[in-house]
């Protein structure tokens, strides 16, 4: 592990408000990856909304953060205006601060994978949805890639189903 990603996973508790700028200064989308990769959730959403926000934050970190490793973006797209506030309500109150980065966090990742406004980088990510076209599948993982895509695609905008390969 590099060690500008062990210093924010061994991050001093009492110095939680430096991690912003240790996220900050991380030099690529790689070192983004390696560091959600460790990251402890219950530790919060300051780091990952540092990540989103990372200006190498690549297209495949964000749809894997979306889909894969925390499911509160999900949870806020499926419904912005009520899911997370009902979900964290006990936590709004007791840490209103915390709260806000959360809902902060969702936005923002939400918003940028509809606008998509993440570049494109060295990280890949397959959402499991669309690319029918891969010569790897097999006729029925293809058939069975469909009817996932069909179902998806009720509820999600290409945006976010598409692959990033």
């Amino acid at each position: 592990m590099r060690d500008a990603v062990a210093a924010i996973i061994d991050h001093d508790c009492a110095r939680h408000e430096d991690l912003p700028s240790l996220v900050a200064d991380l030099p690529d989308e790689l070192a983004l990856w390696e560091l959600m990769s460790a990251y402890n959730w219950d530790d919060g959403f300051a780091v990952p909304l540092a990540v989103i926000e990372h200006p190498r934050c690549d297209r495949a970190l964000a749809l894997r953060m979306f889909w894969e490793l925390d499911d509160t973006g999900e949870l806020h797209h499926s419904d912005e205006d009520a899911a997370i506030r009902e979900l964290y309500a006990s936590d709004a109150e007791r840490d209103p601060d915390g709260f806000r980065t959360l809902l902060a966090y969702c936005t923002t990742l939400v918003d940028r994978l509809r606008e998509q406004s993440f570049p494109n980088g060295r990280n890949r990510f397959d959402t499991g949805y669309l690319n029918l076209d891969d010569p790897t599948l097999t006729e029925r993982q293809r058939a069975i890639r469909a009817a996932h895509t069909k179902r998806a695609r009720k509820e999600f905008e290409d945006a976010f189903l598409q692959p990033e390969l």
